[in-house]
């Protein structure tokens, strides 16, 4: 994401100052409103979050004089909105790459394969393997059923389980473009 002008260190200060009177509960303020920013857009499969973080506190620390004037209210909402706004025009500009469909008769499948098996000894633990080989049942009629035994013995919901499983398909996702990507053409 193309960062705009960074804020000066005035703007910056009454950033501070506009979270908290007391400097160091405004840094914590500052840090805490940066992490959750980070945190939701990341579990929205933003890959850019720290970036977009960075965006929005920029385009805060720009309009803090207006901001010091004119908003009423809890500092945190003004900063979600800003960063809900760049994530939406992020989706447009960068959605994720998505991996091209194999043809089975074609060597790119046993590419694949080899970055697939790769990556996931590379990218996931032990634990994440064995609940991505779960949730993926070769039965097709065994799906349901298993995907909910796993969410009940990992203690979570079936909609959580589907969030976890988001995050480890997108990281598995990246490296095995990346993988092939390294892997000569046959």
């Amino acid at each position: 994401m193309k960062k705009k002008e960074l804020p000066n260190e005035e703007a910056f200060e009454k950033l501070l100052l506009w979270l908290d009177s007391d400097r160091e509960a405004a840094g914590a303020k500052y840090i805490n409103i940066q992490r959750r920013i980070i945190r939701i857009l990341s579990s929205k499969g933003c890959y850019d979050a720290e970036d977009v973080a960075d965006e929005t506190v920029n385009i805060v620390a720009q309009k803090i004089d207006w901001l010091i004037d004119n908003f009423v209210g809890d500092p945190v909402l003004y900063f979600m909105g800003v960063a809900r706004t760049l994530h939406k025009e992020w989706l447009k500009r960068k959605p994720p790459p998505p991996l091209p469909l194999p043809d089975t008769s074609s060597p790119e499948v046993d590419r694949e394969c080899l970055c697939l098996e790769q990556c996931m000894q590379e990218v996931l633990t032990s634990d994440e393997r064995t609940w991505a080989l779960r949730y993926h049942p070769t039965e097709q009629k065994q799906t349901i059923p298993e995907r909910k035994r796993l969410a009940e013995e990992l203690g979570i919901t079936r909609n959580a389980l589907r969030i976890k499983m988001y995050h480890i398909k997108a990281r598995l996702e990246l490296c095995i473009v990346s993988c092939l990507l390294r892997l000569p053409a046959e």
